[in-house]
């Protein structure tokens, strides 16, 4: 769960400040991902743990409206998972992440059904090596987003078909480095490594930039789900990244296909 406090600036250490206004909204770095993949199109099941609790079931209940698969869904008696986040007028955030239930997430079965995994850094190292096992057995592809920067072996994440990070998740790598890797350069766009392009990105009217990196890649995923190669899956990511930013949450903020595909159009 996602708890927003919406501020004029960010404080200082030490410093007490008023907020503006309060917002709960579903979040978690998978969920979202899995919401806005689901919301551009793809099939999504979704593999992970949360609490017995209040939370829980407001989490479980929005993925399900979003028609995700949530069979793969453990409910445990550790609290949910939560985020407390503070956001500037101009979009910047802090973060505080609370795993909860999510350090009881564990490796996924192989599925034959699937064409791209997705895991990211707020589970537990065993659990995303699992979501590469599960890839490998069935030669899908594997995606990870290793967010927090530093919680993932940097040479478990180079093992990976892609890799998406900002530029302080790449150096927590050092040179680990995937196949592909996908540098997110925020207001400047993306850059496709080693050797693929660099992409400009989408103009917004910026409001909130908690959820842009979970909307790309969500987007990614989705495109490559349906056959896309990655220039222009990573395009339909930016161009939902580039209208999440403009909403308020994470998951509330994730766009539908046909107003991300107008985006595209210009």
């Amino acid at each position: 769960m996602d708890v927003f406090a919406y501020v004029e600036r960010l404080p200082r250490p030490g410093e007490t400040l008023t907020g503006d206004r309060l917002l709960y909204a579903p979040g978690g770095k998978g969920a979202n991902q899995a919401v806005a993949a689901a919301r551009l199109g793809a099939t999504v099941s979704f593999h992970a743990a949360c609490g017995r609790d209040g939370f829980g079931d407001r989490l479980v209940a929005s993925l399900e409206e979003d028609g995700i698969d949530m069979t793969g869904v453990r409910r445990v008696e550790d609290a949910t998972g939560v985020a407390m986040i503070l956001v500037d007028r101009e979009g910047e955030n802090e973060i505080v992440f609370v795993p909860g239930a999510n350090g009881h997430v564990t490796a996924p079965p192989a599925d034959d059904r699937v064409d791209v995994w997705v895991t990211q850094a707020e589970i537990p190292a065993a659990a995303a090596k699992g979501v590469l096992d599960a890839a490998r057995a069935t030669g899908a592809l594997a995606i990870v987003n290793p967010a927090p920067a530093g919680r993932l072996p940097a040479d478990l994440v180079a093992r990976f078909d892609i890799v998406v990070v900002n530029e302080t998740e790449l150096d927590a790598l050092g040179g680990n480095h995937a196949p592909t890797t996908i540098l997110t350069l925020g207001r400047s766009g993306a850059r496709v490594m080693p050797d693929g392009p660099e992409l400009p990105a989408f103009p917004a009217d910026v409001v909130d930039t908690t959820g842009a990196g979970d909307a790309l890649v969500g987007g990614l995923a989705a495109g490559l789900a349906q056959g896309m190669p990655v220039p222009d899956a990573l395009r339909l990511g930016m161009a939902a990244a580039s209208l999440a930013v403009e909403h308020e949450g994470c998951q509330p903020a994730m766009p539908q296909r046909h107003v991300v595909d107008r985006r595209l159009a210009g």
